[in-house]
């Protein structure tokens, strides 16, 4: 009986906690609504102002992810089977844009091309003559979110690559198979599921990213201002229908790609 009682009070504390939390997000989520209004906030979804900034997040994220996949998955082939004596130093340095500040990020990368290799000479006014400037320019936006999303790229690569098995490797290797016909026939669609999932991921983490791209392509109206940064200009002008209208945009796109990102993991489980 007392064993009974304790089971009961155990799953009303963790089923409890959970529905808490659950309804603490869905009650923030209907007092933005309730506040803003239905019609103000669909009517700031069709300004033309979001409208460009729905675009550019969509252009630029595209554009981020397509980059980090082609340096993703050769780099997290080659991390995943690397057994130097430099395995560790080299896993810390590419974990470096996850644990950092997104804003400390857009610095490092702002010094960098503003100062490097000397004020006199950057790499950013080299940039501006060949005709293709980044700083406070669109592909700063680029820039930014490939920074902060190419290192999720490796880890969720990395673990898919580790996780296959290496019979088969070796014995595409006794048929006579060169590792180009290894990986692009045999250990690559093994990954596809993997590499799915990784691309929606990477898309919606660089739909949201805001703090690397602040500080790197600026906050200009028309210009740089994708999703969250458009946010950020409508909180500043007291604009709230139009902050809680970009808002809404990313919470779709953030709650659409998870649901898809949890549809691809559930087929590799």
């Amino acid at each position: 009986m007392a064993g009974t009682l304790s089971n009961r009070l155990f799953w009303l504390w963790s089923v409890g906690s959970l529905v808490v939390y659950v309804g603490a997000i869905l009650l923030v989520a209907l007092a933005c609504v309730i506040y803003a209004g239905v019609g103000n906030i669909t009517a700031a979804i069709l300004s033309e102002e979001l409208r460009f900034s729905t675009k550019l997040s969509v252009l630029t994220a595209t554009i981020s992810t397509i980059l980090s996949l082609i340096v993703g998955i050769p780099a997290a082939y080659a991390l995943a089977r690397y057994r130097g004596r430099f395995k560790a130093l080299v896993d810390t340095l590419l974990d470096l844009p996850i644990v950092l500040p997104p804003v400390a990020l857009g610095v490092a990368l702002l010094v960098f091309f503003t100062q490097f290799p000397s004020q006199k000479g950057s790499v950013e006014e080299w940039l501006r003559s060949l005709g293709r400037p980044v700083v406070f320019e669109v592909p700063a936006i680029v820039v930014a979110q490939f920074a902060v999303v190419s290192g999720y790229a490796l880890r969720i690569l990395k673990a898919a690559f580790e996780s296959q098995d290496p019979r088969l490797r070796d014995v595409a290797r006794t048929l006579g198979l060169s590792q180009w016909k290894i990986f692009f026939w045999i250990e690559l669609p093994q990954s596809t599921t993997s590499l799915m999932a990784a691309t929606v991921l990477l898309w919606a983490r660089a739909m949201g990213e805001f703090g690397a791209t602040v500080v790197l392509a600026g906050a200009t109206p028309g210009k740089t201002d994708v999703l969250p940064i458009s946010i950020y200009l409508a909180l500043n002008r007291a604009e709230i229908d139009k902050a809680l209208a970009a808002s809404v945009v990313l919470i779709l796109v953030a709650v659409a790609a998870l649901f898809l990102f949890r549809k691809f993991v559930q087929r590799t489980v």
